[in-house]
């Protein structure tokens, strides 16, 4: 794994150098954010100071960002014990571990570790294992180190872990080949009005979009716990006027509010209930 991009958190969240100390751990944690992204991570750590925490490297589905340089320490693993029986408290510490974060997801509310992040987390601690010659026993939860429910899921479900941790001493297996017919790809999608970089599976002549790119363009994803399915509630938009047209916004905002559109907004109902109601509504506004 190489060509990580770098990009290092404020210099008040992390110590330069490591005190003489090699590394001898990799701490495994969780974001415990919803759809957040390594880069979301590493731009947070990076903008904001005093945060007094930090971590060598951020994971999701799709990539591996690096907000604190190996030959430095990270805050990650420290502070007091959380709860008992845990034998390498002050025996893994910052000054001589990695801090990897895994990017969470909540699904039908419980954290949850997407199976591609799993996935690129194993690519990634297996690699650190080998330059740094790590054995598997010395690759552990932030769990094991102060008791802390990190990373949740696998402290919740103990067997997601000894599964992990399986795969890192396990052959590497050849990636399998995608069916000729599904093809996974970045495309442009117009979702309310502005255009995103997708995820898009293309299978039979029909293109699917993850339901994390939904997120970003403002859909509610939720789960419906009395029908136990997946649940999507489309945004009530602004009415698109051009970056930046106060004096145009300021009018469109008062034809809304005279014409009680404060909640379906005119762009909503051209978008999904385009008819009678809103032409009415908008005739009686302008009266």
């Amino acid at each position: 794994m190489t060509n990580i991009p770098f990009l290092q958190a404020d210099s008040s969240n992390f110590y330069s150098g490591r005190g003489g100390n090699s590394i001898k751990y990799i701490v495994v944690h969780y974001t415990a954010g919803n759809g957040d992204t390594a880069m979301n991570n590493a731009q947070y750590f990076h903008n904001n100071s005093g945060l007094q925490a930090s971590a060598h490297y951020f994971v999701d589905e799709h990539s591996v960002v690096q907000s604190v340089r190996d030959t430095d320490g990270a805050w990650h693993c420290g502070g007091p014990l959380e709860s008992s029986h845990h034998p390498l408290h002050n025996i893994c510490m910052n000054r001589n571990s990695l801090g990897v974060e895994m990017c969470s997801d909540i699904v039908g509310g419980k954290y949850t570790i997407t199976q591609q992040t799993v996935d690129r987390t194993v690519e990634l601690v297996r690699w650190l294992m080998d330059k740094y010659g790590i054995d598997v026993d010395h690759v552990v939860r932030h769990y094991d180190v102060t008791g802390k429910d990190c990373p949740e899921p696998w402290v919740r479900d103990e067997s997601l872990w000894r599964k992990f941790k399986a795969r890192l001493t396990a052959p590497v297996e050849p990636e399998p080949k995608k069916e000729d017919d599904e093809v996974v790809e970045k495309k442009s999608v117009m979702l309310n009005g502005k255009t995103y970089e997708c995820d898009v599976i293309t299978k039979d002549a029909t293109n699917y979009i993850k339901m994390r790119s939904l997120q970003q363009a403002g859909f509610t994803i939720g789960y419906d716990a009395v029908r136990k399915v997946p649940s999507i509630t489309a945004p009530q938009c602004r009415t698109f006027v051009p970056d930046g047209d106060e004096d145009v916004q300021a009018a469109v905002d008062t034809l809304q509010e005279s014409a009680g559109l404060e909640k379906q907004t005119i762009e909503y109902l051209l978008r999904y209930q385009w008819g009678e109601e809103l032409v009415k509504k908008l005739a009686a506004a302008v009266k």
